[in-house]
C-alpha cells in the first residue's frame, strides 16, 4: 500500500519535525468507525467492507487487517481486560465480536441480536459488596452493552483470558450464551445510541426517549421524554450526573439521571442534531459541542446550558467531529477544520474540496480523519489523514 509523508514546514508549524500522512484505506468503502489510540501507538478503522484494519499512528504503516464479520460494521470500542487489548465490533450481520487487538485474531462472536448492531458501548461496573452484585456478574471485567435495530440493549461479559474461543452456531440465541447477561427492553423502535459509565447505561432511541439503565440489575431507572423526533445520540455525563439528548428535533435536552426530569432544553440549531460531545471528566471547565445538519457547530456550558459559541462556515453539514475542551477538529463534504472552543475562532483548515468527511478523532498532539477523495471520473476513494501537530506550538 503506497502512502505519503509531507513534513510540515517550521515557518507554517514552528517545528519541521511533524508529519502529515496521507494514505489510501477501505477501497471505495464507506468508512463507519474511527478509534486513536495513542497510548498504544494505533488507528483503527471499521467499514461497511465488512472488515477492520489497524494502522502503526506513528507511521501510518498499516499492522493488521480483521475479517471475519459478514456485514458492516457500524460499531466499535475498544478496552483493556485482563492485561489484553481488545476491539469489540457490531455488525449488520447480527453479530458481536471481540478481538485481540495485538494479533488480529478474533476470540468470540456472541449472537444474539436479530438486527443491525448499531451501537455499543464498553464500562466497568462500581462494584460495591453487595450479595446482588456477586450473584449477577461472576467477575469484575469489563461489560459490553450493545444496542440494535432490533429495539434491544444487551449487556454481556467479557471471556477471561484463559476461556477458549467462543463461536457458536447460527441458530445459538443469546440466552444459550454464557457470557450473555441481560436484556434491558422498553424501547419500542431502533436503538441508535448508547453511553455508560459504571453501572449506567443510557440508550437513545429512535422511538424519541432516552432509557436509563442500570446494568447490575437490569433495572430501568428512568424513561426520559420530551424530544419531538427521533434520537440520534445520547452522553451520559457522570460528574454532573446529567444526560444530554439530541436528534432530529433539532434540540438538546439536559436531564437529571437522578430525577429524570429535564433540566434545560437548548434550541438554536435549524436541522438535525447528529452529533454530541462532552468534554473529559477530568476538564475543569467543560464543554459540550454538538455538531449540526445546519452546517455549524455550537459550543455549550453543560451546567447551566447557556451558549458560549456558534462556530460558522462550514459549507455542509457537520458528518464528524471530535474536541478535546480546547480544540474541536471538523468537518462534512468540503473541508476539515479545526476551531479554538475557547474562543470561537478558526484556527487552520487542514483539508479542502474533499468530497466528504467520514470520522475524525483528535486529541491535541494527533489529529486522524477519514474521508473520500474522488477523481476526475467521480471514483471516490476512502483516505486516512495523520496530523502530528506536537506540542508546542502556541496555537496548538
Amino acid at each position: 500500500m503506497n502512502f505519503q509523508t509531507e513534513a510540515l514546514s517550521s515557518k507554517a508549524w514552528n517545528l519541521s519535525t511533524r508529519k502529515h500522512i496521507s494514505l489510501p484505506i477501505h477501497g471505495t468503502s464507506i468508512v463507519t468507525c474511527l478509534i486513536l489510540d495513542v497510548r498504544r501507538n494505533v488507528i483503527v478503522t471499521a467499514s461497511d467492507d465488512f472488515t477492520l484494519a489497524v494502522y502503526t499512528l506513528s507511521t501510518g504503516q498499516p499492522k493488521l487487517t480483521l475479517t471475519g464479520h459478514e456485514g458492516g460494521i457500524w460499531s466499535l470500542s475498544s478496552v483493556t481486560c485482563d492485561g489484553r487489548n481488545l476491539l469489540i465490533s457490531g455488525s449488520t450481520d447480527r453479530t458481536v465480536r471481540i478481538w485481540d487487538l495485538t494479533s488480529g485474531k478474533c476470540l468470540h462472536v456472541f449472537r444474539g441480536h436479530s438486527s443491525t448492531v448499531r451501537c455499543l458501548e464498553v464500562a466497568s461496573p462500581i462494584w460495591t459488596n453487595s450479595k446482588m452484585d456477586v450473584e449477577n456478574f461472576r467477575s469484575q471485567s469489563p461489560l459490553i452493552i450493545t444496542g440494535s435495530r432490533d429495539k434491544s440493549v444487551k449487556v454481556w461479559s467479557i471471556p477471561g483470558k484463559d476461556e477458549p474461543s467462543f463461536v457458536p452456531d447460527e441458530d445459538l440465541n443469546a440466552k444459550e450464551n454464557p457470557y450473555h447477561l441481560l436484556d434491558l427492553t422498553g424501547h419500542t423502535d431502533s436503538v441508535r445510541s448508547l453511553s455508560a459509565h459504571g453501572r449506567t447505561a443510557v440508550s437513545g432511541s429512535y422511538d424519541k426517549t432516552a432509557r436509563i439503565w442500570d446494568i447490575v440489575t437490569g433495572e430501568c431507572r428512568h424513561v426520559l421524554t420530551g424530544h419531538k423526533g427521533k434520537i440520534y445520540v445520547v452522553v451520559y455525563d457522570p460528574i454532573r450526573d446529567q444526560v444530554y439528548s439530541s436528534g432530529m428535533d433539532g434540540t438538546i435536552n439536559i436531564w437529571s439521571a437522578t430525577s429524570g426530569t429535564c433540566l434545560h432544553t437548548l434550541t438554536g440549531h435549524m436541522s438535525l442534531i447528529g452529533l454530541l460531545e462532552l468534554s473529559s471528566s477530568s476538564d475543569p471547565s467543560p464543554y459540550l459541542v454538538s455538531g449540526c445538519a445546519d452546517a455549524t457547530l455550537k459550543v455549550w456550558n453543560p451546567t447551566t446550558g447557556d451558549l458560549v459559541h456558534t462556530l460558522t462556515g462550514h459549507p455542509s453539514a457537520i458528518t464528524s467531529f471530535h474536541h478535546d475542551g480546547k480544540r474541536v477538529l471538523a468537518g462534512g463534504d468540503g473541508t476539515l477544520r479545526m476551531w479554538d472552543i475557547q474562543t470561537g475562532t478558526v484556527v487552520k483548515d487542514l483539508l479542502e474540496g474533499v468530497t466528504g468527511i467520514w470520522k475524525v478523532a483528535f486529541d491535541g498532539q494527533w489529529g486522524v480523519c477519514a474521508y473520500v477523495k474522488r477523481d476526475e471520473g467521480g471514483l471516490g476513494q476512502s483516505m486516512l489523514d495523520i496530523w502530528d501537530f506536537g506540542s508546542n506550538d502556541p496555537k496548538l
